[in-house]
């Protein structure tokens, strides 16, 4: 098989077609350079794409948050709460986010502007509690899709972009950015690109959040290992305004010293 080929049915592929196009060449060409049989680069492809994206919101469970949204439009509240229980992190926060979004606002003051960075569904739930001009950027294009539909179902000032902000960052400028869960996955795949993320975000505030356990459940010593990593890691750029913990989630308030 041609890596044309190979990566023509990557591209295609039901589980991946609605990726980001230029997040599948990237990691396809990443493990081409790996193992020059372009069969198994694009096997090697699909597991890393299907842990970027895959594992935290399923192609059946975007067809089962669509099911939601016609639910939502027929007037049933309840259907965006199932419907953010379809997404891993999202999942994950239901429990805490009213707390979690609360301390911010009390932190932050009045936020007029949000980039949520690889945001899954986030999106949702900050137009849900009132947050007015977001911005999302996420790989998973019918991620992004349910997101713009749904808030202009509701009438909320959200939307999304089917982007990868290891590729561009978007040119306007925040008062507030979230990378939630996001840096150490950048930082796993390429050394020095979390931080080097946070530099290129225009934006004033940021709340950075890290998991103290895996999907799985598991610990491991994750809170003591990310707290340790990011506060090192933090130079005079940034002024660290708050640390706290929400449910699973190690959370930073840090501020950009212009």
């Amino acid at each position: 098989m041609t890596s044309e080929k190979a990566l023509s049915r990557l591209l295609g592929s039901k589980n991946y077609r609605d990726l980001c196009p230029d997040t599948v060449r990237r990691e396809f060409e990443k493990q081409l350079t790996r193992q020059p049989d372009a069969a198994r680069a694009e096997k090697a492809a699909r597991e890393r794409l299907h842990a970027l994206s895959l594992a935290f919101m399923t192609p059946g469970e975007i067809k089962a948050a669509r099911a939601c949204l016609a639910a939502y439009a027929e007037g049933d509240e309840g259907a965006l709460l199932r419907a953010l229980m379809l997404h891993a992190s999202t999942r994950e926060r239901l429990s805490t986010y009213t707390e979690l979004y609360a301390r911010l606002k009390e932190e932050c003051g009045d936020i007029q502007s949000v980039f949520d960075a690889a945001c899954g569904i986030n999106p949702l739930l900050l137009g849900s509690l009132g947050f007015s001009d977001v911005l999302g950027w996420d790989i998973n294009g019918a991620a992004v899709s349910l997101v713009n539909d749904w808030a202009a179902a509701a009438g909320w000032r959200v939307r999304a972009q089917c982007k990868d902000v290891t590729l561009s960052l978007p040119p306007e400028r925040f008062a507030l950015a979230l990378a939630m869960k996001l840096l150490p996955v950048l930082e796993t795949n390429e050394k020095g690109s979390a931080m080097a993320l946070l530099r290129g975000i225009d934006a004033r505030l940021f709340l950075v959040t890290f998991p103290t356990r895996s999907l799985c459940g598991r610990a491991g010593g994750m809170e003591k290992s990310y707290s340790a990593w990011f506060e090192a890691a933090l130079t005079d750029e940034f002024v660290l305004r708050s640390r706290f913990l929400c449910g699973s989630e190690l959370c930073y308030i840090v501020e950009k010293a212009h």
